[in-house]
């Protein structure tokens, strides 16, 4: 019990922290937070994109800055002054980001949110960054293949794509994470393997001794982020 109120205040007061920080907002029913961060007004700034696992979805707007990678990417742009818009769509519960299970596709909400920012405010094309885990990383496949040209960089965690050839993710860096013990291990090292051979960039780890929810929650070091922030069209 001890434990268990200890988890849950350590989830509240990360909740609090957060809500202190993003702010909540709407876009054609989509609910979404943003993070402003180190913005300089009429000057550039990168956007980032996470993509939120199945248990953050829902219709209050808050549970997926719970998410591990939220907080750990809220963190690092504001200790490095990175200059970027970092967006959180939630995902109903009647939806999928990627449309698998037969429930409904969502990512091209998020296409659409990505297209708002870039027609509303000064964002930097070359450093478009998008992440997720879980259910989000299924969803980042599947915009990363409808989408070969927007994205500068990912960090896909603990999700595999679907109706895809590795073919498809040639074009982008990418860094992949996997817990040993998952059942997608196998599947998520083979489908890296093969983007390299047809030519693509990949990061790939294994999280040793690691099972699906630790490999989600630990998948964005600051390593891993500050190769993500590395990333800019045209030094590729």
């Amino acid at each position: 019990m001890k434990r268990y109120e200890s988890t849950l205040i350590c989830l509240l007061l990360c909740l609090c922290m957060n809500a202190q920080e993003f702010e909540p907002k709407e876009y054609n029913g989509m609910l979404y937070q943003e993070l402003a961060s180190h913005v300089i007004d009429k000057e550039d700034a990168a956007m980032v994109i996470y993509l939120h696992g199945r248990h953050a979805s829902g219709d209050d707007n808050r549970k997926q800055l719970s998410q591990a990678g939220v907080q750990a990417i809220a963190r690092y742009l504001k200790k490095n002054h990175v200059s970027a818009y970092f967006l959180v769509p939630q995902c109903p519960e009647d939806r999928e980001w990627d449309g698998r299970d037969g429930k409904a596709v969502y990512t091209d909400s998020v296409e659409d949110l990505i297209t708002l920012y870039m027609k509303t405010k000064y964002i930097d094309v070359s450093r478009i960054y998008i992440c997720g885990a879980s259910m989000g990383a299924c969803g980042v496949w599947k915009l990363l293949k409808d989408n070969p040209k927007l994205f500068t960089a990912a960090i896909i965690a603990s999700g595999q794509a679907q109706r895809a050839y590795p073919s498809d993710y040639t074009g982008i860096p990418l860094y992949v994470t996997v817990g040993s013990e998952e059942r997608s291990y196998e599947a998520l090292k083979w489908f890296s393997s093969e983007i390299e051979k047809a030519g693509g960039m990949v990061q790939f780890d294994v999280l040793l001794g690691q099972r699906h929810r630790d490999a989600c929650d630990n998948a964005f070091t600051s390593k891993r982020l500050k190769w993500l922030f590395s990333q800019e069209k045209g030094l590729k």
